[in-house]
Parts: structure tokens; sequence; C-alpha cells
């Protein structure tokens, strides 16, 4: 691996930590603050639509100015976008409302740090036959995040604080700013500039004549629509269900995470044995399954051991079909396709959350609804 690559990984994984962070914690602050379990919900799916929207126009940016430059945009302009939003809070706007224009702003810039990540990493790694053992690390600091920022949020959520918990965000894309610095460390040259429109027809183009890369999409669709809501929902349970104070509802997720990072640790020895097509279609089939588990059984360590089993297989899954994908694509196209292929996915959970926020709304159970997810998901599968 190089140089790059690694200061590359280090702000992923610190940007992860935040990520994992404001994920947990800004939807628990909103419950314990006594708005309806409909509003965690909605606050991701509002990241989600933004970022699906953005996906299919920002891929070109990132084939153009390179992957270096565009992931410290982002992650400076995500420092902006929260320091606005406690500017905001503290000028007398509503908390929850001022956390969803910020999270929807967040969604732009994850759309392009996304597309950018996934577009470096074949030019960081040093050789191709790397490129799967590079994702592997990539979701290995994504499990380690799982852990880490739930254990921060802790304390965020027992002083029931949305500015704080912007601010704690705001810090982690800072750092990783600083790291990434302006992107030199990168040996991807730029590109001539073409015409804007002309590059993303070319980056959709090189999807829809791509038959593998519609499977991969069309399974990442069944999970993100049936389950895209899989955690807020979790979240609900362990909250409203079992009455799980922060310091419980932390444990959980920290066991999670812990899991996690094993699960990833042992796809990235092992990873290069199998084949990634398989792989993708049994972690898919492992996802439904324990999407299911997660609102059929009792009790909240049981809700524990089965989001174990359920992080395990989301994990394969991302794993097998990046490489997947990237070893399909021509280099010069990773950024467009990448974030195609993301949005494409992505719009599953945006339909999936909105419509589950929605049935909450009428009163429909956190249990009821995983159960229905987990079943629709495993048919899905069935049928790809």
């Amino acid at each position: 691996m190089t140089t790059a690559f690694w200061r590359t990984l280090w702000a992923y994984a610190i940007n992860s930590v935040g990520d994992e962070f404001y994920a947990v914690a800004l939807p628990l602050v909103v419950l314990q603050l006594g708005y309806p379990a409909s509003a965690a919900t909605f606050l991701r799916t509002a990241v989600m639509a933004v970022a699906v929207a953005a996906g299919f126009l920002v891929g070109h940016v990132v084939d153009r100015r390179g992957p270096g430059r565009s992931l410290f945009g982002s992650y400076a302009g995500s420092v902006a976008v929260l320091a606005l939003g406690v500017v905001c809070i503290f000028a007398g706007v509503d908390g929850y409302v001022a956390a969803l224009f910020t999270a929807a702003a967040l969604g732009l810039f994850a759309a392009v740090s996304a597309a950018a990540v996934d577009a470096g990493v074949p030019h960081l790694v040093g050789s191709p036959d790397q490129m799967r053992h590079g994702y592997s690390l990539l979701e290995s600091a994504r499990a380690t995040a799982t852990v880490v920022g739930p254990a921060l949020g802790g304390f965020a959520v027992a002083v029931r604080s949305v500015p704080l918990v912007m601010l704690a965000n705001a810090v982690t894309f800072a750092a990783a700013t600083l790291i990434t610095g302006r992107g030199r460390a990168f040996p991807m040259p730029e590109r001539k500039a073409d015409s804007a429109v002309r590059q993303i027809a070319e980056g959709l183009r090189a999807v829809v004549r791509n038959r593998p890369l519609r499977l991969g999409i069309c399974l990442s669709l069944t999970i993100n629509i049936s389950l895209g809501a899989e955690q807020p929902l979790v979240l609900t349970r362990l909250v409203r269900e079992f009455a799980l104070p922060p310091v419980g509802i932390s444990t959980v997720l920290v066991v999670v995470g812990l899991s996690s990072v094993a699960i990833s640790l042992a796809v990235n020895r092992w990873a290069p044995a199998w084949p990634p097509r398989t792989a993708m279609l049994w972690g898919a089939l492992v996802v439904g399954v324990s999407g299911l588990g997660l609102g059929a059984v009792p009790g909240a360590w049981t809700v524990g051991a089965l989001y174990c089993l359920h992080a395990a297989a989301t994990i394969s899954y991302t794993v097998s079909w990046r490489s997947y994908r990237q070893s399909l694509v021509a280099p010069e196209l990773l950024g467009r396709v990448s974030a195609t292929c993301r949005s494409l996915a992505h719009s599953g959970v945006v339909l999936g959350t909105a419509a589950v926020g929605v049935l909450q709304s009428t009163g429909a159970g956190a249990r009821a609804l995983l159960i229905a997810g987990g079943v629709l998901c495993v048919a899905g599968v069935g049928a790809a």
C-alpha cells in the first residue's frame, strides 16, 4: 500500500467515526427530546435523498478534479455546513428543523466523498491484486468507527444537545480535511475538462450497457428498499420497546461494532479466495434473514446478537460488490460509475425510509416493519 492510501484511510476512518457518532447520537437525542419516532427515520431520509440526487451529477467532478481534491472539498464543505447549523440553532431555529436541513446538505458532500474514495482506491493501492485488500481495509475502518462513534455518542445523548452533536461531527470532518490536505498525495493526474453533460451521459451509458453491474445494483436496491431504515428501527426498539438507557444502547452498539471489526478483518484475510459474485448473493441473503430476525426476536441482547450478524453480512456484501464493480470498470470512469451505482442503489434507502416513516406515522411498530422488510429482502434476493 502507498503512503497516499494510508493517509486517505486515516481521513476516512476519522470521518467514519464522526458519521457513526452522528447517525446514532442525533436520532437518539431527537427521540429523547420528545419528537415522534418518525422524526428519526426522516433524518436518514433527508441525507439519503440528497446523496442519491447528487450522485448522478458529482461523479464527473471526481473524474475531472481527481479524488484527492474532491475529498478535501467535501470534508471542508461539511465542516462549514455543520457550523452553520449550530449558528442557526443558537439564533432561535428549532433544533430538529436545523438538523433536517443540515442532514440534507451533508448528503451532497457525502455523495462526493463516497465517489472519491471508491474511485481513488485503485490508484492508491500499488497494484491491482491489492484492490480488494484496500476495500477490505476501508470496511475495517468503517467497522471500527461503529465501535468508537456510538461510544462517543453516549455523552451527547446524556446532555440531550443537538448543537453538541453537530459540533462533535464537525471536529471529525475538520481532522479529515487536515489529513487529506489538498489531495496532492494522490498520484492520479487531473484530466481535461469536457462538457459536464457529456461526461455524465458517458457514465450512465457505462452502467446501462454492463449487465453484471446491473445485477449488483438490483441486489443493493433490494436490500436498501426493504431494510434501508433498519438502524433507526432498531434504535426505536431499544429505546421505546426495551427502555434501554443511553449506556445500555451504547453497549449494544459497541458489541455490534466489535464483531463488525472482527468480521471485516476476516474478510480482509480470506476474501481473495471467495468469488465476489457468489459472496454478493450469499451476503445479501443473510442480510435479509438477519433483518427479519431483528424484528422477530424478543429481548434487547438477542436483538444485539442478530445485529452483529446483520453487520457482518453487510460488510461481506459491500466488500464483494465494490471489488466486483471496480474490476469491471475502466479507471477513467470509476468516479462516474461509482457515483451512479451508489445513487441508483441508495434511491432504495430513500424509498424505504420514507415509506417506513409514513407507516410509523400511521401507527406501525418497529418490530412489524423489520419483519416485513426482512421478508421482502429475502424474496427480492431470491428473484435476483
